[in-house]
């Protein structure tokens, strides 16, 4: 869970001009809980995040003196913040939208960020791919400020949006830069923040006893600032730790302190999130009816909501639980969806495009370094020179002139053999990337395909029903009679020899009417493509007469061994979709089984 709190770009709102009165001073303190003064307001976002889009409505929109640039810009951001927090999509409209005619009007660059930012966290949290684009963009604006405490918070805002995303790779150095730069300007609440962004990029990176001390760090800093909510809110990412860590009864109860707190202040996306970490609490203490339970609702408000950015973690979490629960059908049905919601939100140009936004701010900011660098030797040089002579001068500016030309030859070089390098290693990695996937994809003894390659297939035909009058697609389970005997009795690098032997004729004999998988320990599928009921049959018992009759190694102590096979049809009728067709083949071959074994059985044949 993001702890989502406004970070203002400095630690009050400034007093000209009257804009701010007594009594929004007033209105903030009284809400903030004993939280220091200085940081009441960004407190505020997160513990009355309606009450104060109300507030600054009434500031700037009731007060007949226009305020300062830099008030109505951390009012706006203030706003903004505390209308995702508290889900609220019109008043983040009017803070974004007010933000960018600040920027417009005055030519303010930070305005016209804070507007990114803000469209940034809001996207990435209901799932619009484009909201790493929008940060990158934004924090590029940024570049050429030079003030400390706008680059630190632009700086954070970037790590923010890395963690949303699940960056780690971004996430965690930026994250770790930020910290720095609020000790050096004593801002503990911009610490704590960073501290929990830090521990949300380790635990992506399963490094949990590290996260842990990170959220522990930042629990302590939100402490030490009287921000009591915030304390409980960075004890549900806390709890995900403890999780890992074998602390159940712990995450339990921070999750459970948590979803109240969220769930009276109106935040939706985090009380989401805070019910799914209860939902790992109880299956890690063995209650996983509860825990699918919860995860059933949680997913179902989630989806009401609109909120679209959290639903692939929530379902791949619920796909896990569902398995270790025996629940197949509803764990593959979670990870299809998974599959989906993450492809359709990360298109091959979304990513093109957001690498090329990084590629220019990693840039621009080395860029920027370099030039301080060269700042500071100008310096040096020019009160070098200052000291000497006129014709000393025009000799060294000679030499620096030649060795420019050098280095600059250097520099050239250097790129191209960088260039090539690089070439060559994207080439090895996409041809490592290339073997991986076919490796992923196949049996390690048998050298035919796997489960994974078997579902990728059926899902394939399932979703090419074509034309009704062409054959069906059929699918035949073969399953080894009696194999566990020749596994207890030779041991099982003999079993592993009969099931090489009979994979061999198998393969030869299915050839290209179909694909032969292995999907289980002695249990295979073929799909056979466009094949029909009567010539599926007759290439089913082909396979069994053929597996009967086949010699077996003479050092193996059975003289041969015998399959059962179950066949279905993808006919649209009894078979409408993968799970349909799997249990009506599952269902004949358990009939085949049942009459004797070394036999085959139709799904229409099944009762």
């Amino acid at each position: 869970m993001m702890v989502a709190i406004g970070t203002c770009w400095g630690n009050e709102l400034p007093g000209r001009g009257g804009f701010i009165v007594v009594v929004w001073l007033l209105a903030a303190l009284a809400h903030a809980d004993g939280v220091q003064e200085r940081y009441a307001q960004r407190y505020r976002a997160v513990s009355d995040p309606h009450g104060l889009i109300e507030d600054v409505r009434k500031q700037l929109d009731t007060h007949s003196e226009t305020p300062p640039p830099a008030q109505e810009r951390e009012l706006l951001w203030l706003m903004g913040n505390a209308a995702i927090n508290g889900n609220d999509d019109a008043a983040l409209a009017e803070a974004t939208l007010r933000l960018d005619s600040l920027a417009a009007a005055r030519d303010d660059t930070v305005a016209s960020a804070a507007a990114g930012f803000l469209r940034s966290r809001h996207d990435i949290e209901n799932g619009d791919g484009d909201g790493l684009s929008e940060a990158l963009r934004a924090a590029a604006k940024m570049q050429d400020l030079h003030d400390p405490v706008v680059a630190a918070w632009a700086k954070f805002a970037l790590c923010d949006s890395y963690t949303l995303v699940e960056d780690a790779r971004n996430g965690l150095p930026l994250c770790q830069q930020v910290q720095a730069n609020y000790r050096e300007l004593g801002d503990t609440w911009g610490l704590a923040e960073a501290e929990n962004d830090e521990g949300a990029n380790l635990a992506t990176l399963n490094r949990a006893a590290e996260a842990a001390k990170a959220y522990e760090r930042s629990r302590a800093h939100f402490r030490s600032v009287g921000a009591d909510q915030l304390v409980v809110m960075v004890g549900d990412n806390l709890a995900r730790m403890y999780l890992d860590l074998g602390r159940a009864h712990e995450a339990l109860a921070l999750s459970q302190a948590s979803l109240a707190q969220e769930q009276a202040a109106g935040r939706v996306s985090d009380a989401l999130l805070s019910r799914a970490n209860i939902a790992r609490a109880y299956e890690a203490m063995g209650r996983r009816g509860d825990a699918l339970e919860q995860m059933k609702t949680t997913i179902a408000d989630a989806q009401a909501a609109g909120k679209d950015g959290l639903l692939p973690d929530l379902l791949q979490t619920r796909s896990g639980m569902a398995e270790k629960a025996g629940n197949s059908a509803l764990a593959l049905a979670d990870a299809r969806e998974v599959i989906r919601l993450l492809a359709d939100r990360r298109s091959p140009a979304l990513r093109s495009t957001e690498s090329a936004l990084e590629a220019r701010y990693v840039t621009r900011e080395k860029e920027l370094r370099i030039r301080d660098l060269e700042h500071q030797n100008r310096l040096k040089d020019l009160a070098l020179k200052a000291a000497q002579a006129e014709a000393e001068r025009q000799d060294e500016a000679r030499r620096r002139q030649a060795l420019s030309g050098l280095i600059a030859k250097l520099i050239a070089g250097g790129v191209i053999l960088i260039a090539v390098l690089l070439y060559l290693l994207l080439r090895a990695q996409r041809r490592h990337a290339v073997e991986l996937r076919d490796q992923a994809l196949r049996d390690p003894l048998t050298g035919i395909g796997n489960r994974r390659a078997f579902l990728q297939r059926a899902s394939a035909l399932v979703q090419d029903r074509g034309d009704p009058r062409q054959a069906s697609h059929v699918l035949m389970l073969i399953d080894f009679d009696h194999f566990k005997r020749i596994n207890d009795s030779a041991g099982h690098p003999q079993g592993d020899r009969v099931l090489a032997v009979v994979v061999d004729y198998m393969r030869e004999t299915v050839g290209k009417f179909g694909h032969l998988a292995r999907i289980g320990g002695e249990e295979f599928a073929v799909l056979c493509p466009r094949f029909g009921a009567e010539a599926g049959l007759r290439l089913a018992e082909v396979l069994r007469a053929g597996v009967a009759a086949l010699p077996l190694p003479p050092d193996v102590p059975v003289e041969h061994v015998t399959v059962s096979i179950g066949l279905a049809l993808l006919d649209g009728v009894r078979c409408g979709d993968l799970d349909g067709w799997m249990r009506a083949a599952d269902a004949a071959l358990y009939a085949a089984k049942s009459y004797g074994r070394d036999r085959v059985v139709a799904s229409a044949l099944v009762s």
